[in-house]
């Protein structure tokens, strides 16, 4: 009875807030401190994009500080190829209601830090989507009006295929700074006009910063589209991702220096970071700035492993014209106040100190222009063509008089 009573004004809460969200993007990410390890990913697949077909299963993970949990409801935004809402209206593209209960939760067991860990699943009893493109979920907490986070994934039914190849053989250069990408796509009669009904979206190591978006493809052979010596496929292409763990306070892991208590926290100090621009390339395995949740302390980290305060420090006798983040999927990485380093003249270096859970982090360190919206590697990491990237295509098909962009392809690569 609760949550039918309390269903109406949510309803008309999450609507207002709604209304001035049209013109805005959404991105994952959280909106309160209080929310930590925030994870969208296909079912039992930690290391995959927030991406499945229409009747797979997505997951929406995250912590809230607190040592008692919380009342939290949800709302379901169906969003276009550039993720602002879309116009289809609720019963287009979802079955159930807005506003249903975060029901799956668990609170922290054994740990320093207090928290309670939610799960979000969809499909689920109170809704099931029923059409493909972009998803955004709000959380709101009960009786507020202001979401604590925004989780956004995608739904594909496949009507097309995908080649795609990733090259140092660029048109700025060959074996130097860059990788260009090239992909072929094969779509079906459903298309009848391609060049205006497909939008394409380029991302390396699922980053929205340096996205390529809207391509036009060099020519059209067929029932294909030809995307090749195309300047927006033409990526930076950076260095391999710095790497910690920390999986137990008993000792130090890897790349780790020290661990201390300083209540109420332990801090975890890394080792200093050099600047690795104008260095000789080296090779080693990374996972493209993903994080993976684990702790030796029990069984199921998402509920055993512990909070610690890391301590990164970038070393550098001179700060850089443009600002530092750091770019992690630790981070939903975004580069923000959340992921922005300070300089320290009297430590002769870039710091940042972040409340993070148990497990294995990548990393890499990024400078922004004012005004850009586009990290890059090239001051702190240096731009290698050697590097190890992911590059992933997602094809959206609207036809003239569509309500809304359909994913009707993805395809995932990786430069080695």
């Amino acid at each position: 009875m609760k949550q039918t009573l309390f269903l109406i004004p949510v309803c008309l809460l999450c609507m207002a807030f709604r209304g001035n969200m049209q013109a805005q993007q959404f991105k994952t990410g959280a909106f309160s401190d209080r929310v930590k390890t925030l994870q969208v990913h296909p079912a039992d697949k930690w290391d995959a994009a927030p991406i499945a077909d229409l009747n797979g299963e997505i997951v929406i993970n995250f912590d809230v500080m607190e040592a008692a949990p919380g009342a939290f409801t949800y709302t379901v935004t169906h969003c276009n190829a550039d993720w602002t809402p879309s116009q289809l209206i609720q019963s287009e593209f979802m079955s159930g209601f807005q506003n249903p209960y975060v029901d799956d939760y668990t609170q922290s067991f054994n740990t320093t830090v207090n928290y309670v860990n939610y799960r979000i699943a969809f499909p689920n009893e109170n809704i099931r989507l029923k059409v493909s493109g972009n998803y955004a979920v709000l959380v709101f907490p009960e009786h507020d009006d202001t979401p604590i986070l925004c989780a956004c994934f995608s739904l594909m039914e496949r009507k097309s295929d995908i080649f795609m190849q990733a090259t140092s053989q660029t048109d700025r250069g060959m074996n130097s700074f860059y990788q260009q990408v090239n992909f072929t796509i094969t779509y079906g009669n459903e298309v009848k006009t391609p060049m205006q009904d497909l939008k394409v979206y380029v991302r390396q190591n699922n980053r929205a910063d340096n996205e390529a978006a809207l391509l036009k493809p060099l020519r059209i052979q067929g029932n294909q589209l030809i995307y090749e010596h195309i300047p927006a496929l033409i990526f930076e292409a950076g260095n391999e991702y710095r790497n910690f763990e920390m999986t137990t306070r008993r000792y130090n892991g890897l790349n780790i220096e020290a661990i201390k208590y300083f209540s109420p926290y332990y801090h975890v100090m890394l080792y200093p970071d050099p600047v690795r621009a104008g260095r000789s390339y080296s090779y080693y395995e990374d996972i493209n700035g993903k994080f993976f949740i684990r702790t030796l302390s029990g069984t199921e980290a998402h509920t055993e492993a512990d909070y610690y305060v890391v301590h990164f420090f970038l070393s550098c006798e001179k700060p850089f014209p443009e600002t530092v983040y750091i770019l992690s999927e630790a981070f939903n990485n975004l580069l923000d106040e959340r992921s922005k380093m300070d300089y320290n003249p009297q430590a002769g270096g870039y710091e940042k100190s972040v409340l993070l859970k148990e497990g294995y982090y990548n990393y890499l360190y990024v400078t922004q222009k004012n005004g850009s919206p586009t990290g890059s590697a090239a001051l702190p990491e240096g731009n290698y063509y050697q590097t190890e990237n992911e590059y992933r295509a997602m094809i959206y098909f609207r036809r003239t008089g569509d309500k809304y962009d359909q994913l009707i392809g993805t395809q995932t690569i990786r430069f080695k």
